[in-house]
């Protein structure tokens, strides 16, 4: 059964979302005036941000699951073929966001233009993931073969992939941890948010 996989993918979302969702609110609520900027932390999702979907999530759903699932099923490509072309539409994306965010670490200004690219940018991946899932997940499902499954369940499961290289994925963890241990409550279980000044 091709539960590993499917398993990894729909978590690996979820920590995609849940980051994507705390920066949305800790600019939110600096935009607001309700909190001060924590920029460290903000930083620190960045980071997640640009390393995990594109180190190893997205390679590892093109080369192994599209590839696979393409294969058994060509009247699948098109859908594959655009979802991969998010996956470099989204690098794109993500520069222009972190140039923002660099904007707005120098300029109080640039803040609004910064929480309106988190925006765009994260509704581009709720609704690339949301496909993913909806679409491709119950093809593969339906479409791939035991021995398409081990490939997958064994990429999606090791640790040393090499694309990343060995305890990539012990680091992504490591930068989650700490995502959640600094950030204040309800995104994490940090001290409460400081006040605006």
């Amino acid at each position: 059964m091709p539960m590993k996989a499917i398993r990894i993918i729909e978590d690996e979302h979820r920590s995609i979302t849940a980051v994507l969702e705390g920066l949305r609110q800790l600019v939110a609520e600096a935009d607001a005036g309700a909190t001060a900027p924590d920029f460290e932390l903000m930083a620190a999702m960045l980071r997640y941000i640009e390393a995990f979907p594109e180190r190893l999530h997205h390679p590892k759903e093109d080369d192994f699951l599209f590839a696979r699932l393409r294969a058994r099923r060509p009247d699948a490509a098109p859908l594959l073929e655009q979802l991969s072309r998010e996956h470099e539409q989204g690098r794109a994306h993500f520069a222009e966001l972190k140039a923002a965010f660099e904007r707005y670490r120098q300029d109080p200004a640039a803040r609004r233009d910064f929480a309106d690219r988190i925006e765009r940018y994260a509704e581009l991946h709720w609704r690339h993931m949301r496909r993913e899932e909806d679409e491709v997940l119950p093809l593969a499902l339906q479409a791939l073969a035991p021995d398409d499954w081990e490939a997958i369940d064994a990429a999606f499961a090791s640790n040393d992939d090499p694309v990343v290289g060995i305890g990539a994925t012990r680091e992504f963890r490591r930068l989650f941890r700490q995502i959640a241990l600094r950030a204040p409550p309800p995104l994490g279980v940090g001290p409460p948010a400081p006040d605006a000044k």
